[in-house]
């Protein structure tokens, strides 16, 4: 399969993000995160481990100790060691916008991980859309204790990935389940479908093929974790495997499993995830978090249209809302 060597071939297949996604970032836990970090529930870890190994898991009881670090309980897997590279993604119940943090471990001791912010923004909500994470009741089945049959359920994971200096990164990914594809004993792929272009993961890969990744089951507590290298590729036979209504992704990632393991993750079974009687009412509204953001980094014209989005935050949502669905419907969902 031909692979996206180079950022040239990324941008080429993904294209370039636009501005206004690049400056939708904040170095600091403002207002706004403080709020996303109190009610989310749940966070996707990715780290390197003391062997230098990939890993990602889920991590709960978040908590802000400084405007730049943030702390949660260690996860069961080995603690990473300080000044390495960190990345977290956050999930609020009922809410389709997750977000995002990048930055880097200040310490993993008495139990407790720190983490540096270098960077932080929000991410559309199309891939916990494609999942239905919140949208469907959770069946209360048993997790199944292969990775073949875990992944044919999975419909939601987080994957992390490295550049050549060492930063990491994690993103969400959803779909129906079974999108993460076995396509023999050793190799996975996972569908790439359109987003807001940053293209994080592709872009990591081309400079290092380190890989890890956590899935998901709705409803159920264990979390299969595995790892390897990987790279992305815009293979048409492949990417026919995963058409949706006759509408291929226009990538996907293909993971050579070197480690892979199913574990009861005390995160989500202690973080009520699965009960619906939440009211996502409750949660502040992400894509205002985020026009916070774009108004505070970006020039007069750009800040006065983020400033009217966070000032009428009910009319921007709907529009919002109502683009995700059309792009969804042009995706085949």
């Amino acid at each position: 399969m031909r692979k996206l060597a180079t950022t040239a071939e990324v941008e080429a297949t993904i294209g370039k993000p636009s501005s206004m996604v690049m400056l939708k970032t904040t170095d600091t836990l403002d207002d706004g995160c403080r709020s996303v970090l109190a009610h989310a529930r749940l966070a996707g870890f990715g780290f390197r481990d003391g062997d230098g190994i990939s890993r990602t898991t889920f991590v709960g009881d978040v908590r802000v100790d400084s405007p730049t670090r943030l702390s949660f309980d260690a996860p069961a897997s080995p603690s990473p060691p300080a000044g390495s590279g960190a990345s977290m993604v956050f999930l609020l119940p009922g809410v389709g916008e997750t977000l995002r943090l990048n930055g880097f471990v200040g310490n993993a001791e008495g139990g407790r991980v720190a983490v540096d912010v270098a960077e932080s923004w929000v991410h559309c909500a199309r891939c916990v859309l494609r999942s239905k994470l919140w949208s469907e009741t959770p069946r209360a089945v048993a997790a199944p204790r292969s990775m073949r049959a875990f992944l044919s359920s999975a419909t939601f994971a987080v994957v992390s990935t490295w550049d050549a200096d060492g930063h990491g990164d994690t993103s969400p990914k959803g779909d129906p389940p079974g999108f993460i594809r076995v396509l023999d004993d050793d190799t996975v792929a996972i569908p790439d479908r359109r987003g807001n272009k940053r293209a994080d993961t592709f872009r990591n890969l081309v400079s290092c093929d380190d890989i890890s990744l956590a899935a998901l089951i709705p409803g159920v507590d264990e979390v299969l974790h595995l790892s390897g290298a990987a790279y992305a590729t815009d293979d048409a036979a492949l990417l026919s495997t995963m058409a949706v209504k006759d509408k291929p992704p226009h990538a996907a990632l293909v993971i050579r499993v070197e480690r892979a393991e199913i574990n009861r993750n005390h995160a989500v079974s202690e973080s009520g995830m699965w009960d619906r009687s939440a009211d996502p009412s409750d949660a502040p509204d992400l894509m205002k978090v985020a026009a916070a953001h774009l108004a505070r980094n970006s020039g007069t014209a750009t800040r006065m249209l983020a400033k009217g989005f966070a000032a009428s935050p009910k009319l921007a949502r709907r529009a919002i809302d109502a683009s995700y669905r059309k792009e969804l419907r042009d995706e085949g969902y």
